[in-house]
């Protein structure tokens, strides 16, 4: 069988949101792979994905390597963008894509046929592309890797105001309604008052389809009319990338109601800096997260039907599918045990750190990756 003489990489390596996060990744395990690399970015770097992103992108197209006569067509991001490039004359075409619910889009099953191989970064995707109709023969599992160096570092601490308290739980999203922030605003309320040594940092992006006006009613919409609520702090400003390991570095337990996830990198990361993360125990984060190393809500055993707004805005991709039951008890549950049990999140903690680092690293999921590029 002849070999691949080189990579042809696409995807949004410039991108400060999560599929550019994940580009990033990718390049730091392509590194330990004896291959040229030619990279195409569908997205202009943005200055903040901080320092090391920005000289990780300046050392690959320093020299813009030339693939071969043989090269290997690799795609990376949701997989309506796979269809804009010419896949013709390529040793292989691969897909790296994730969906987060209990199921694909029916338009996506085509597309991944289409293609040699689809990555996606857990078994559970394995299950949700291939009972959707994608062949199982073309789909293959290659984790996300993460340079756990990166989250071990020294850092100041973040510039609080006055207001937050000692202990602090936080989420960082894009807003979505899948993201789960009224189970959880409404959780933690329901289980803290005022009285509590405990804020909750809210680091949100809003997405132009939202109105500043609209969000701000849509986050008051989620407190409940109760006196004596607990303290909540928002952050909808753009924060660059150091600022945001800053705040990692400074709160003490990080949490997700994210009641349909593909993966969970912000969990990933948090763990890999030795914090505690709460995430519900459904989706991707099962690849990484167990009862040693996190603390996890329990779902119901049945999914409920995702959000009816989705399935209205975006019914191409929402119509029809489920996701994760969650019961406010449980969610008030954990976030009880996690700011009381100060052994246990020190344990899970450095369990967290080492599964990290020892199963996800660059060089590691290298040899996954290897693995598929030479076969």
């Amino acid at each position: 069988m002849t070999q691949p003489t080189g990579v042809l990489w696409v995807g949004p390596l410039g991108d400060i949101g999560g599929y550019g996060n994940v580009s990033r990744n990718y390049l730091r395990a392509l590194q330990h792979i004896d291959l040229p690399i030619h990279l195409v970015s569908s997205v202009k770097a943005q200055n903040e994905i901080g320092e090391d992103d920005i000289k990780l992108l300046s050392n690959f197209n320093r020299v813009m390597n030339n693939p071969g006569d043989n090269p290997v067509l690799v795609m990376h991001g949701p997989a309506e963008s796979f269809l804009a490039l010419d896949k013709k004359g390529y040793h292989k075409t691969i897909g790296i894509t994730l969906f987060e619910t209990d199921r694909i889009p029916p338009h996506w099953v085509d597309i991944c046929n289409n293609l040699d191989e689809i990555w996606v970064p857990t078994h559970f995707n394995y299950r949700t592309f291939t009972e959707s109709g994608v062949n199982p023969s073309k789909v293959h599992v290659v984790h996300y890797p993460i340079e756990s160096s990166i989250y071990t570092k020294e850092f100041e601490p973040y510039p609080f105001p006055t207001e937050v308290k000692s202990f602090k739980f936080l989420y960082t999203l894009a807003f979505d309604y899948r993201k789960g922030l009224d189970l959880l605003i409404q959780s933690y309320c329901e289980e803290f008052s005022a009285d509590d040594d405990v804020s909750l940092v809210l680091k949100i992006y809003v997405p132009f389809w939202i109105a500043d006006g609209n969000f701000s009613e849509l986050i008051t919409s989620y407190i409940p009319k109760k006196e004596n609520n607990p303290h909540i702090h928002l952050m909808i400003e753009n924060t660059p990338r150091e600022d945001l390991m800053r705040l990692y570095s400074s709160c003490d337990c990080y949490v997700s109601t994210e009641r349909a996830i593909g993966w969970g990198m912000p969990q990933m990361e948090m763990m890999a800096m030795g914090k505690p993360v709460i995430s519900i125990n459904w989706g991707g984060v099962t690849e990484f997260m167990n009862d040693k190393n996190s603390f996890l809500i329990e779902p119901e055993h049945e999914l409920e039907p995702v959000h009816p707004q989705l399935q209205l805005t975006r019914a191409i991709h929402y119509f029809g599918h489920k996701w994760a039951m969650v019961k406010e008890e449980n969610v008030r549950l954990v976030l009880r045990e996690a700011f009381e049990n100060h052994k246990k999140r020190e344990e899970i903690s450095l369990q967290a750190k080492q599964d990290i680092k020892n199963h996800f690293s660059p060089q590691i999921i290298a040899e996954q990756m290897k693995a598929r590029l030479f076969s």
